[in-house]
């Protein structure tokens, strides 16, 4: 399983971090914008990597399970685009606390693949052995 884990979302995560470093190193723009835009790349591949999950025939979720988990990825992706477009709006006055948020907003999602692939291998009802 820590395979498993490690190649669908370790290396996802480690290249992301990679090109963010990257881009921090390069860009013109400031870190927290830097760091803000890794945020919603967490998001967007941690989509991916959830919906890649359900098509493994070991997991085998539920349709309805596989719904939720993409659903519950697609509004914490909003949530993080919703804190990096409307930070002003929303009272955060500070860069560094819109890119947290943002940041945090990914890091859950990523936790999300990792966390369904262990409840789903451990679990006799969902299907774990």
């Amino acid at each position: 399983m820590g395979l498993y884990i490690l190649s669908a979302v370790g290396l996802p995560f480690m290249a992301i971090v990679f090109f963010a470093i990257f881009e921090a190193a390069v860009s013109k723009g400031g870190l927290w914008a830097v760091l803000s835009g890794a945020g919603i790349d967490l998001c967007r591949v941690s989509i991916g990597i959830a919906g890649a999950m359900f098509i493994d025939v070991q997991i085998r979720a539920a349709g309805t399970f596989a719904a939720f988990v993409l659903l519950l990825e697609l509004i914490l992706s909003a949530g993080a685009m919703l804190i990096d477009r409307r930070a002003g709006d929303m009272g955060i006055k500070y860069e560094y606390v819109k890119a947290f948020g943002v940041l945090a907003c990914g890091i859950v999602s990523m936790v999300i693949p990792v966390a369904l692939v262990v409840l789903v291998r451990c679990s006799p009802v969902i299907g774990g052995h």
